[in-house]
């Protein structure tokens, strides 16, 4: 169907399974912080403009088994999550580069502006950022973030962005 799309979160942890109730009126589900932040995740691929959003143990599963012919990997921030205790680091899965307008190259220069972001630098984000592609929602993302405080780090900054909204 035109203009369909939807967003993936993928988190990897131990989950509860099973059924909760009356016998006339019963919910059968999934239940722990691996759900709640798998739905976190994707909440966020609504607010970053991305498809599939993964956490830290998934990106790393990605990474370690997953031949870049079939998917790849990129690391998109260090966020914190409304609801959730602790930031977390998440990253979006990729299609092969033959699929993507998203190169190898764009993901070394996306991650090398994270880095100089996180770390306040963010005139040099800046100039990594604008080498990416114009339709990359990660960069417009990250942009975002930047032109949000007035392109300037927060005085108290720790490189973490905040999402407000579950």
């Amino acid at each position: 169907q035109k203009g369909f799309k939807i967003g993936i979160g993928l988190s990897f942890g131990r989950a509860i399974a099973g059924r909760i109730g009356s016998e006339y009126q019963a919910k059968i589900g999934v239940f722990g912080p691996v759900v709640n932040l798998g739905s976190r995740l994707e909440s966020a691929t609504k607010q970053i403009g991305v498809r599939i959003l993964m956490d830290q143990a998934t990106a790393d599963y990605v990474n370690q088994h997953l031949p870049s012919s079939i998917g790849r990997s990129r690391r998109i921030g260090l966020v914190e999550f409304a609801g959730l205790s602790e930031p977390r680091w998440i990253s979006e899965l990729l299609p092969p580069q033959i699929q993507s307008n998203i190169s190898n190259q764009n993901i070394c220069d996306y991650e090398q502006a994270l880095e100089h972001f996180m770390q306040g630098n963010w005139e040099d984000s800046l100039d990594l950022l604008g080498k990416l592609p114009v339709k990359d929602r990660a960069k417009d993302f990250l942009l975002l973030q930047i032109a949000n405080h007035n392109y300037q780090p927060p005085s108290q900054w720790d490189g973490v962005i905040s999402l407000s909204r579950k």
